[in-house]
């Protein structure tokens, strides 16, 4: 081989390293660059991650805009959670445990259909949002209008907001929170803090101290006010009646069909009214067919609500107090007593009372000695009373001896009571034209819960309940005009921060 072959070869060799390192060098460049890239993708997904999982989206965007007021996502949220507790104790309060049948805590709202709705497919979740949206443009229109008019919170505001916020740290510290912000987080959704909380609060506690300034703002006179009833009596008047049911069903008319049973429940209708002397006769003509422990309630109601049945006699502008009469229906008799049309031309009062509750039996039943035994003991204590016959003393026996829990707490106190808003014994002394201030009696009362005795005290008269109706109806029609006014234009327009605010009506419960 040739010199000029072996350098021929030499290159060529040293040629093909080079080319293998070349390609090795591109190859070591594409892995570091895509290891590069996947590093950058790695950090941008978990900064994202981090960035989304952070409270900045629920916190910097714009989930609602009402008039010129941009609400987050956190603040949507509280809104929406306020509206659902606000709803859920007001059904808990009347239904108690039954609350769950219509809206189940441990259920997602979006998950369970609203009951009362018209639209098919509608869930609690649209309601609560529409009713939370709803709730932002009134207190939104009425803090603007408040800040337009310099209205500012009041002491008694501000330390109500300070007692809300002291509350929910307490909750915090209770639960086991690390602090009040992880609490907050936890109750309203993701974002809310005691900061947002705090200004949240104080703008709808402004917003609504302004309403209720609004609402004090307007003044009538007495002229004014007898007009505007007269204008709307049909909404104020008030018919008072009995009407018993006499039922063929009754064990007294057992064996009997067709027309002998109509006839016999028309007989046993008339027999009550026939007896009807007065009210008190009425009720124990009722008494005397269907039995002791049949409550006989007088019904005090606008025509609007009278019973179809016999809203024409009842309603007739020929028909006086104690006015009677039988009408027939298909299974039934209905013996009625008309007690008047009542105007609302009387003063409401204020009262005490002491209520001695008599035991039933093993039976349920009431005897004659038990009934005895909670007069005696009623009439015993109007006797201590009246040793020391002042109103803080009767406060006093209140707290001590009445079984009536929704009055002896506050000594046995009920204001401004109106006429049949009592059981009959309590109410027609009451109502009894010559009461004065520190009148007592002992009176019996009866309910579907009860059978008993009222140590009675007239603690004093209000005004005419005709005015104050009419006040109260004006007023708020006054109040309405004005807020219409100063909130058109605010609607609740959705911003891009709206879906993240979602969780929350769907994870209430969970």
């Amino acid at each position: 081989m040739s010199a000029n072959e072996k350098d021929l070869r030499a290159a060529k060799k040293a040629e093909r390293k080079a080319a293998a390192a070349a390609e090795q060098d591109k190859k070591d460049r594409s892995y570091r660059r895509t290891v590069g890239i996947v590093a950058v993708i790695l950090i941008v997904l978990i900064a994202g991650a981090l960035f989304i999982n952070s409270d900045f989206l629920y916190t910097h965007t714009t989930a609602a805009t009402i008039g010129s007021t941009k609400y987050t996502p956190a603040e949507v949220s509280f809104f929406e959670r306020s509206t659902y507790t606000n709803i859920y104790e007001n059904l808990y309060s009347q239904l108690g445990d039954m609350t769950s049948y219509l809206l189940d805590s441990s259920t997602p709202l979006s998950e369970q259909d609203y009951p009362y709705g018209d639209s098919e497919g509608e869930t609690w979740a649209d309601v609560i949002k529409e009713s939370a949206r709803e709730e932002m443009v009134r207190v939104t229109a009425l803090y603007d209008a408040a800040v337009a008019a310099g209205h500012t919170l009041s002491d008694e505001n501000r330390a109500t907001v300070d007692s809300t916020v002291e509350t929910m740290k307490q909750y915090a510290e209770s639960g086991g929170y690390p602090n009040v912000d992880k609490f907050l987080s936890a109750y309203y959704g993701k974002g809310m803090n005691l900061k947002t909380f705090t200004k949240l609060q104080e703008r709808v506690t402004l917003a609504y101290g302004y309403s209720e300034a609004l609402q004090n703002s307007f003044s009538y006179t007495d002229e004014e006010l007898d007009v505007y009833y007269e204008e709307h009596a049909e909404e104020f008047d008030r018919y008072a009646y009995y009407a018993y049911p006499v039922s063929n069903s009754l064990s007294a008319f057992e064996g009997l069909e067709g027309d002998a049973l109509a006839e016999a429940v028309h007989n046993a209708a008339q027999a009550i009214v026939d007896a009807a002397v007065d009210a008190d006769a009425f009720i124990r003509a009722v008494k005397d067919l269907a039995g002791e422990d049949v409550i006989t309630k007088v019904t005090s109601t606008t025509v609007a609500n009278v019973g179809d049945a016999y809203k024409d006699w009842v309603t007739d502008p020929a028909r006086q107090p104690g006015d009677v009469t039988v009408i027939d229906m298909e299974s039934l008799s209905y013996a009625m007593y008309f007690v008047e049309l009542n105007r609302n031309d009387y003063n409401t009062v204020d009262f005490r009372h002491i209520l001695v509750e008599a035991s039933p039996n093993d039976d349920g039943v009431y005897t004659e000695e038990a009934i005895a035994f909670a007069k005696d003991r009623a009439e015993e204590l109007l006797a201590e009373w009246r040793m020391n016959p002042t109103e803080d003393n009767f406060s006093e026996l209140a707290a001590g001896f009445s079984t009536d829990t929704g009055s002896n707490s506050n000594g046995g106190l009920y204001s401004g009571v109106t006429k049949y808003q009592m059981v009959k014994g309590v109410n027609d002394f009451l109502f009894n034209d010559g009461n004065g201030v520190g009148d007592s009696d002992v009176v019996f009362g009866e309910s579907d819960s009860y059978k008993g005795y009222h140590v009675v005290y007239f603690a004093g008269e209000n005004g005419l309940y005709r005015l104050q109706l009419a006040e109260n109806a004006k007023r708020s029609e006054d109040y309405t005009a004005a807020y219409d006014a100063l909130a058109s234009g605010y609607t609740a327009a959705e911003g891009f921060g709206s879906r993240w605010k979602g969780q929350v009506l769907g994870t209430f419960g969970k």
